[in-house]
C-alpha cells in the first residue's frame, strides 16, 4: 500500500509538469501569432532556417545538463517548429483575406 502511495503521488507530479508543459505550449502559440503580425508588417518569410538551426543548437545544448539525448529534443521540437508555423501561415492567410 505505502508503494502505491508512492506511485499516486508521483503520477500527480507528472499531471501538475503536464499541465505546466499545456501552459507553456499555449503561451508559446500567442508568441507566434505575434511574430507572424510582424512578419507580415515588414515582409518576413515564415520559415527561418537560421532562426531553426539556432534553436536546435540551443536545446541540444540545454537539454545535454539534464542528460536528455538529441534524438528526443529533435523530434519533440521539429513537432513544435512545425505546429508554429502552421500558426504563422494561418495569420499570412488571415492578411491576405483582409
Amino acid at each position: 500500500m505505502k508503494n502505491k502511495n508512492k506511485i499516486l503521488i508521483l503520477r500527480k507530479k507528472i499531471n501538475n509538469i503536464n499541465k505546466d508543459i499545456i501552459t507553456l505550449l499555449y503561451e508559446r502559440n500567442l508568441i507566434c501569432k505575434k511574430i507572424a503580425k510582424e512578419k507580415i508588417k515588414i515582409k518576413h518569410p515564415i520559415k527561418d532556417k537560421k532562426r531553426e538551426k539556432n534553436i536546435f543548437k540551443k536545446i541540444i545544448s540545454q537539454g545535454k545538463k539534464y542528460k536528455l539525448k538529441k534524438k528526443y529534443l529533435k523530434k519533440i521540437f521539429k513537432i513544435i517548429i512545425h505546429h508554429s508555423i502552421k500558426i504563422q501561415k494561418k495569420e499570412f492567410k488571415k492578411k491576405k483575406l483582409k
